[in-house]
């Protein structure tokens, strides 16, 4: 009976401690926040924030990781924002008669957009959507250069 005790004590106290280290510790704390972030979409104050949190403890492996996937998921998004820019472009050039230099700047935008997607690191811990969307990026410039061309 007194060793379940002890075991029931001793249980309780470590649990103790870790919650004591990680509401004190402000490398952890930066780390949560930076898992926030990196939640809801904003990536780029989740990079920021993980950062931090790696330089004041560089053996803070949640903000190594956080760091590693919000490097990687603001290349996912700085690809899908290029996307949509070189679409508007596309679609602002082809309200009129697309001249020869126009075709030349689209076949060129298609093959930066579709070689830019074979550049991207894939990672399991991404988040599946913004890998569809990216990939969805590509399959629509694979398509319109296949009508074009």
């Amino acid at each position: 009976m007194r060793a379940k005790l002890a075991a029931v004590f001793l249980s309780i106290f470590i649990i103790i401690a870790g919650w004591l280290f990680f509401e004190t510790n402000g490398s952890y704390q930066l780390s949560f926040k930076a898992k926030f972030y990196y939640e809801i979409g904003n990536f780029d104050e989740a990079f920021k924030l993980s950062q931090r949190a790696l330089e004041l403890d560089h053996y803070n492996k949640m903000a190594s990781t956080l760091v590693n996937q919000s490097k990687i998921a603001l290349k996912f998004t700085a690809y899908i924002n290029e996307g949509k820019k070189y679409l508007r472009n596309i679609k602002q050039m082809s309200q009129n008669e697309v001249s020869n230099a126009d075709r030349e700047r689209i076949k060129l935008m298609c093959d930066i957009m579709i070689e830019g997607y074979s550049q991207l690191q894939d990672s399991p811990l991404l988040d599946s959507d913004l890998k569809n969307e990216a990939k969805n990026m590509r399959e629509n410039f694979v398509k319109l250069k296949n009508e074009l061309f």
